[in-house]
């Protein structure tokens, strides 16, 4: 197995080659994935992202071929999810608490002032796919690709992969995970969706599974996202704040939904509904799902337990647990 860090976070790769293979498999993946954070980045300056985000009103950037798929791929989500999926919600993150600005400091919620002039720049971009061009229309606009850029360059890894003749792997970032073919002993790839830290086992889960594990699924060619609201919070006089920011709102969610897993056969879409079922939460967001043929596991915390909720699509293709 290779590992190693990227992107804010660490990336997992396990490909069945020979021994000698490894140090060319990790230039490979390093190489890629050194090219997306290149490209996307928040935190480096000459990103293409972090160029954009310094534009004042009216200026615009084209963008290169791959961060312009990657720009059009999230604002087809944004329109299928009624924007629930936004990837100019970035500021909003910031102003509460949980982008780079404020992850050092003593969180507050941001005034109703502030919240009414950040929520104008939400969407407020205009693409032109004639020369990959984004006018930016509000000076507090800014685009934060983190929430599909993981799920893409792990797609990204998985198709050199394959192109180099590796058809048996499995990639992982952060959490997101692809898998092509089969793992070293011929058997489909395993790829668990974990539990909340501290609940019991959700009516429907597989109890002989290991302690922290939901369920595990297996996988030959496919993709597997999660987003939670367990590993990123914080608390002021007794009320609790979500990472996950409503574009719409501009507010943090307050539903019950703990955690939103979805199968695709590309992690960047997988990526990138499992935010907007976040956002969305349990009724709204398995109703979308069901809508859109989406294959996805809502876990929903009930006091000290948690409820599955899988989508038509899910329950279809996982009849079982393992």
């Amino acid at each position: 197995m290779l590992q190693g860090p990227t992107m804010g976070t660490h990336y997992r790769v396990r490909a069945i080659a020979e021994t000698g293979d490894r140090e060319a498999i990790r230039g490979l993946v390093e190489g890629r994935l050194d090219a997306v954070d290149r490209a996307m980045s928040t935190y480096r300056e000459d990103s293409e992202i972090a160029r954009f985000n310094r534009l004042a009103a009216g200026e615009s950037l084209v963008f290169s071929e791959e961060t312009w798929a990657v720009l059009e791929l999230a604002w087809r989500v944004r329109e299928e999810s009624g924007g629930a999926f936004d990837p100019t919600v970035g500021p909003l993150v910031d102003a509460w608490g949980f982008g780079a600005p404020g992850r050092n400091a003593e969180p507050m919620p941001p005034g109703e002032d502030e919240l009414t002039q950040l929520r104008q720049g939400v969407g407020a971009i205009e693409l032109s796919s004639k020369d990959r061009r984004i006018l930016k229309l509000e000076a507090h606009t800014a685009l934060d690709l983190s929430a599909i850029a993981k799920g893409w360059a792990v797609d990204r890894v998985s198709e050199d992969l394959t192109n180099a003749g590796y058809s048996n792997h499995l990639v992982e970032i952060g959490g997101e995970v692809r898998t092509a073919g089969h793992g070293s002993t011929g058997d489909p790839w395993r790829i668990a969706i974990e539990r909340p830290p501290g609940q019991s086992d959700a009516e429907g889960s597989e109890d002989t599974l290991p302690p922290g594990l939901q369920q595990v699924l297996e996988f030959t060619d496919g993709a597997l996202a999660t987003s939670g609201d367990y590993r990123n919070y914080w608390e002021r006089d007794g009320t609790r704040y979500s990472h996950t920011i409503d574009p719409r709102t501009g507010r943090p969610v307050e539903h019950a939904l703990a955690s939103a897993s979805v199968v695709h056969e590309t992690c960047a879409i997988a990526d990138a509904y499992a935010t907007a079922l976040m956002v969305l939460g349990p009724d709204d967001g398995l109703r979308w799902a069901n809508e859109n043929n989406i294959a996805a596991l809502l876990l929903v915390y009930h006091e000290d337990s948690l409820e599955e909720l899988p989508s038509t699509a899910f329950r279809d293709r996982f009849q079982t647990t393992n």
